[in-house]
């Protein structure tokens, strides 16, 4: 099948060339002709498939034949004649993804008069206030950002003809429900809305019930992975010689662009300072970030030079990132469908791919439920510790108790207490100045390990 036959119109035609497509997804040939028609949509499908433009292409189809009309008056009239007003929203869980979602409908309207932007939290709001006052049909948003400028009265969801709320399970998780709630409550009753979740929970599915009416449902059952194309292997390893393993393999193994994915910004920080400190460049990547340094860490993932990209699900999920050679799973994830999404990132468009995951011991059950969702034995392999040098101190992985507490923040402070009222001083006058830290040991390189095995 061709994007001719599914109905789309010379613009969105001329804008897929462009874009370089040949032929459709399934999930496109599955939802176009529906959204099309108006009908709502519940689709379940993994990032890569196509998802993004199976959602935007038909929608702006939709607001191309409404978008040239009189001039009603007001601030949302341009010299064109053409009224910009809020028809289409995109909700969006992450700065990152809500970017992306922007850059794609920017691609397949480029031929359309349609004006989009994007909002998201972490930067300053006047630029993105500016933009909404100059008028917009389709906007992409992250659910805090949106409500924050609704508060102020900078815009109005009630001329919104399609609600699209994508990646629905990852907005659930980070909590984002209740803003949901409210955002829907804030658009009109007779809409299209079209819901689109890697998985379909049963938070999901309760809340698609309320918010859609007769949706026709889709799921793209991800495929099985490609053992031909991506070699997966299991490494038994404790947490506590994690850090140690991932630095030896990673100066070991020839590779080209690598990801690797942890489960806590804490980790996400501290993994890519200690592999600084042993000379691999590496970038962290979570959603404590400052936009620029995550916008920085991205971009200098993409170069042809790329640093070694340490990352959360959160942080990672949606974006799209080729040509990646390498994949570790720094810690088994919880949910086998991530598992799934993290692998998919390598071995695309026939290339080769590699995955490794270091599973602990208390880790080993949600691997056997990643073995029952792919419905295959995973190989494992041992990590020969004692055919490499000894590195340099590590900082360690510490942990949080349950109240939230940080161990580390009262043995500073028992430290300072001892320190200042000790033998009855009151801690007054000139601190002693401290003492340099003697250097544990010299980064490794590559070149000492070859060395090493050579000898």
């Amino acid at each position: 099948m061709t994007f001719e036959e599914l109905g789309l119109s010379d613009p969105l035609i001329k804008a897929v060339k462009v874009a370089g497509y040949d032929t459709p997804t399934e999930i496109q040939i599955e939802a176009i002709p529906r959204i099309l028609a108006g009908m709502d949509i519940l689709g379940c499908a993994q990032t890569g498939t196509g998802k993004t433009a199976a959602f935007a292409m038909p929608t702006i189809q939709r607001l191309i034949k409404t978008s040239l009309r009189p001039p009603r008056g007001g601030k949302n009239k341009t010299r064109r004649g053409i009224v910009h007003e809020l028809r289409c929203l995109v909700l969006a869980p992450t700065r990152e993804l809500a970017g992306q979602i922007s850059e794609n409908f920017r691609e397949y309207s480029h031929f359309t008069r349609l004006r989009q932007t994007v909002i998201f939290g972490g930067v300053g709001s006047k630029p993105q206030i500016q933009r909404l006052q100059r008028g917009v049909d389709v906007l992409i948003a992250t659910p805090g950002r949106l409500l924050d400028l609704h508060g102020k009265g900078h815009l109005d969801l009630g001329q919104v003809q399609t609600l699209i709320i994508d990646e629905a399970d990852m907005l659930f998780d980070m909590g984002f429900i209740r803003d949901l709630e409210r955002i829907v409550k804030l658009t009109p009753v007779k809409r299209q809305t079209l819901l689109f979740s890697a998985t379909i929970p049963k938070e999901v599915q309760q809340q698609a019930a309320k918010w859609l009416r007769n949706p026709h449902s889709i799921e793209i059952t991800p495929e099985a992975i490609p053992i031909e194309l991506i070699n997966q292997k299991i490494y038994f390893v404790e947490r506590a010689v994690k850090d140690q393993m991932l630095i030896q393999y990673l100066c070991s193994t020839p590779r080209g662009r690598t990801m690797v994915f942890v489960r806590t910004r804490l980790d996400a920080d501290r993994v890519g300072r200690n592999l600084n400190k042993v000379g691999l460049t590496a970038v962290s990547l979570h959603g404590e970030k400052a936009q620029a340094k995550r916008k920085r860490a991205i971009t200098e993932f993409k170069s042809d030079d790329p640093p070694i990209l340490v990352a959360t699900d959160v942080a990672a999920r949606g974006l799209d990132i080729s040509c990646v050679s390498h994949v570790i799973n720094y810690a088994v994830p919880e949910f086998p469908e991530i598992y799934i999404h993290r692998v998919g990132r390598t071995g695309r468009a026939g290339a080769k791919g590699e995955a490794i995951t270091l599973c602990s011991s208390d880790e080993r059950y949600h691997l056997g439920r990643i073995e029952e969702l792919v419905d295959m034995k995973l190989p494992t392999a041992e990590w020969p510790f004692e055919d490499f040098p000894d590195l340099p101190h590590l900082e360690k992985a510490y942990h949080r108790k349950k109240t939230g507490h940080d161990p580390r923040r009262t043995q500073r402070w028992e430290k300072r207490s001892s320190g200042k009222h000790a033998e009855g001083t009151s801690g007054r006058g000139r601190r002693k100045p401290k003492k340099k830290r003697k250097s544990r040991g010299q980064a490794i390189t590559q070149q000492d390990i070859q060395a090493n095995k050579r000898g």
